[in-house]
């Protein structure tokens, strides 16, 4: 049974995943971009990276979100 935790890093991966899709980009294109390993982004949008409020600060500001908008559901 997942945790709190897991449960809120999966909606966190969810969330990233349905916005990077809607605006058009790899994740590879993202991480370029964000200045972050691609593999992270994979990582992050499985559920299994657990990513600090600057990483999700600099994946906010290229998708042009509120960081809000990476952790609804939460």
């Amino acid at each position: 049974m997942a945790t709190n935790a897991n449960k809120t890093l999966l909606v966190i991966g969810q969330n990233l995943r349905r916005i990077r899709t809607a605006a058009g980009l790899l994740q590879e294109q993202l991480a370029l971009e964000a200045d972050i390993d691609r593999t992270y982004v994979s990582q992050i949008e499985r559920g299994i990276g657990n990513p600090s409020i600057l990483t999700l600060k600099k994946i906010s500001d290229r998708l042009k979100v509120g960081l809000a908008d990476l952790i609804v559901g939460v």
